[in-house]
C-alpha cells in the first residue's frame, strides 16, 4: 500500500494536484442520510496509480487544501454516482466541483441493454476485475481504518479512468455523448435542490 497515502483533515500543502488534468473521487459516511450522518472519508486517484485519504474533522470539516484542490477549472473530476458524491460534498465542504463526469449516468445512458450500473458491475464488465463491496458498510467513523478499508477506500477511484474512457467510446459509438454532457450540466441544479428539502418528485405531474 505504498502507493496510498492517509493524510488527517486536510491534504498537505506540498501536494500540488493543479497540474492534474482527470482526478478520481470517492466518499465514504456513516450512512446515507444527508444532515444526520457525517462525512467521515474524501478518496483521490491519480491515473499514476497514486491514491490519497484524506480523514475529514467532523468537527469543523475545515480543509482549505483539499478544497482548492476540488475548485480546479482545469481538472475534471471523474465519480460514480456524482449526484450523490457532490451533495455530501457542497453540504459538509461547501465546494462544488465543475468539470464532473458520472461513471454511473454515462452507463445508463450508453448500456441501455444492461440493468446493471454499479462500479462493482462497470468493473466486471469494462475492466474484467472482480472487485469486493464488503468494506462499503464498515465503520468509516473509526479512526485507525484496517488495511482492508484503507485497500477498499483506493479501489473506489482506481477504475474510474479506464472505466470513462471505455464508456466515452460507448456514448460516441451510440450518438449520446452530447445529450451525457446535457445531463452532466443539470446534476448541480439537483444537488442545490436536494440541499434546499427538494428531490426529483418536484417535476413530477
Amino acid at each position: 500500500m505504498n502507493n496510498i497515502k492517509i493524510f488527517e483533515n486536510d491534504l498537505p500543502p506540498e501536494i500540488d494536484l493543479s497540474n492534474e488534468k482527470v482526478i478520481g473521487i470517492d466518499n465514504e459516511a456513516l450512512g446515507l442520510v444527508l444532515g444526520r450522518d457525517p462525512l467521515t472519508l474524501v478518496q483521490i486517484g491519480l491515473e499514476s496509480k497514486k491514491f490519497y485519504l484524506v480523514k475529514l474533522n467532523r468537527e469543523t470539516y475545515d480543509a482549505p487544501n483539499l478544497v482548492k484542490a476540488l475548485s480546479s477549472s482545469s481538472t475534471q473530476f471523474i465519480m460514480h454516482y456524482a449526484r450523490q458524491d457532490l451533495l455530501w460534498l457542497k453540504y459538509h465542504l461547501k465546494v462544488s466541483p465543475k468539470n464532473i463526469f458520472c461513471t454511473k449516468l454515462a452507463s445508463k445512458i450508453a448500456r441501455t441493454a444492461s440493468s446493471f450500473h454499479g462500479y462493482k458491475d462497470l468493473v466486471k464488465e469494462l475492466c474484467g476485475k472482480d472487485i469486493s463491496k464488503k468494506e462499503q458498510q464498515s465503520d468509516w467513523g473509526n479512526p485507525n481504518l484496517s488495511p482492508k478499508q484503507i485497500s477498499y477506500a483506493a479501489q473506489d477511484t482506481e477504475y474510474l479512468f479506464e472505466i470513462k474512457d471505455k464508456l466515452i467510446k460507448m456514448l460516441i459509438r451510440e450518438k449520446r455523448i452530447d445529450l451525457f454532457e446535457k445531463c452532466m450540466k443539470v446534476i448541480p441544479t439537483l444537488v442545490d435542490m436536494e440541499i434546499s428539502g427538494f428531490n426529483l418528485s418536484t417535476f413530477e405531474h
